[in-house]
């Protein structure tokens, strides 16, 4: 299996909370996916919105994650900053330099 991106594109209105809570996020994942979650990177557009740009080792691993996350009381504080998603997609990793 390759590994997986996952790519979100939201808003938020609170950018400050957000990216506080974002630690938070990170070692849960880590503590829940273990090797199935490889890294993440969090960013600002232009225009405001917010990237959130995940390297899952599976596309398996990947659906789980966004299917369990968004619940877990342990991750409400980085989700209830989470206003409007514009885009989620997964796509298969094909070459990484």
């Amino acid at each position: 299996m390759s590994a997986t991106i996952e790519y979100v594109r939201f808003d938020t209105d609170d950018l400050a909370a957000l990216t506080a809570h974002r630690e938070q996020l990170v070692e849960l994942l880590k503590e829940q996916y273990g090797d199935g979650f490889q890294g993440a990177h969090l960013a600002q557009f232009d225009d405001g919105t917010v990237l959130d740009f995940i390297v899952w080792s599976s596309a398996a691993v990947a659906e789980r994650a966004a299917k369990e996350m968004p619940s877990d009381p342990r991750a409400q504080g980085f989700f209830s900053r989470i206003g409007t998603v514009h885009e989620m997609r997964h796509a298969q990793v094909l070459h990484t330099a």
